[in-house]
């Protein structure tokens, strides 16, 4: 995407454009000489100088108020200059939504009556005062007249018993509030450009370079985006023995075909009943001791074989194409002939005899 140029001429700077030009006006017209009236008799006013002082006065403060109304414009301007400049590209820390809310710590604070020892020195001091009188209170509360068992450890027990809590006393902890998880917002945003965020831009200037660089982020982001499409679509191998795949999007391989691994013989020998016997196996087998061929010749591989070899590498290919989506011509499949190996491709070229020629690895073949 091009880049878009926004024009800095804003609805502010076009009204202090059209008060400036009222107030210049204006004080043409002041210094214009007065019009003698056309009427014959008629006198000029002397009031019509007095008017022509004031208009003139009246111009001069308006100019005055117009430059004033540009430099602070521009200083507002800077400020939203800079603050753009300032925050590009960083972000803040936005705490995640509420999930509990906070309680606070059921306290109690020094200085609180403590309940429980007022009512026993309450109980002491009572029972005191009716067993000086010959009277206790039974379990049923009745005044009965029994003997004293109030003791002198109880009495100086209940004197000493505290009637304040002398420090704050913990009932309950406090129980903190838990929140969601919190996530990174950037600092310029599309909301600072609504007139009713207090923390918006101030001037139409600044509104509008923030929307550029806005509309420039996004078009970087959709740049990115196809890139990493177009990277998915590439197929990075498809040679035979090895895995064609795409990137995924979270940067792991994704398989698209196994191409068929070839016999790659080699020759070898091996003891049978206590004699050596010469033969080949194959490498690329999944059991290479498995695959020993006796003989002195290296082992052809079979019709079925190769046709099926041939089938697994064409449909290789033609996802190989599917993946890369550049509307290529649809291949057909077209068997080699024999004595041509298995990989190589036509040349175009054809030998005296009309024969196709093939190549693999810088080689050249002609079919049987």
């Amino acid at each position: 995407m091009a880049d878009i140029n926004l024009s800095p001429y804003t609805a502010e700077q076009q009204a202090m454009d059209r008060r400036r030009k009222m107030a210049e006006a204006m004080q043409q017209q002041a210094v214009l000489p007065i019009e003698m009236p056309t009427v014959p008799g008629a006198k000029v006013s002397h009031l019509q100088g007095l008017a022509k002082l004031f208009q003139g006065y009246i111009a001069g403060k308006n100019l005055s108020k117009a430059d004033q109304e540009q430099k602070d414009y521009e200083n507002s301007v800077s400020e939203d200059t800079a603050r753009l400049f300032a925050n590009m590209g960083k972000t803040e820390n936005i705490q995640g939504e509420e999930l509990t809310p906070a309680v606070p710590a059921d306290i109690t604070p020094a200085g609180s009556p403590i309940q429980e020892n007022l009512d026993r020195k309450a109980v002491i001091a009572y029972n005191l005062r009716n067993t000086k009188q010959g009277m206790r209170l039974d379990n049923e509360g009745q005044n009965t007249f029994m003997p004293s068992s109030i003791t002198a450890p109880q009495i100086n027990e209940a004197r000493d018993l505290p009637s304040e809590t002398t420090e704050d006393v913990i009932n309950k902890p406090a129980v903190q509030a838990t929140y969601g998880p919190s996530r990174q917002v950037p600092l310029l945003s599309a909301d600072l450009l609504n007139p009713t965020n207090p923390l918006a831009m101030k001037t139409g200037q600044g509104k509008q370079m923030l929307a550029q660089y806005l509309m420039q982020q996004e078009a970087q982001k959709q740049a990115i985006a196809q890139a990493e499409r177009a990277a998915a679509l590439q197929v990075h191998t498809a040679k035979p023995g090895e895995t064609a795949y795409r990137m995924g999007a979270d940067g792991k391989p994704v398989p698209i075909l196994n191409t068929p691994a070839l016999p790659k013989w080699e020759h070898t020998s091996k003891f049978v009943n206590g004699q050596e016997v010469t033969g080949w196996v194959n490498t690329n087998a999944a059991d290479i001791p498995g695959s020993f061929v006796q003989g002195a010749v290296k082992p052809e591989m079979t019709e079925s074989q190769r046709l099926d070899a041939e089938a697994k590498i064409f449909a290789g290919n033609v996802e190989a194409a599917k993946a890369q989506d550049v509307g290529r011509k649809p291949v057909v499949f077209e068997r080699l002939p024999k004595g041509v190996p298995i990989g190589a491709k036509r040349t175009g070229g054809k030998t005296p005899d009309g024969k196709d020629v093939y190549e693999l690895n810088n080689k050249k073949y002609v079919g049987d």
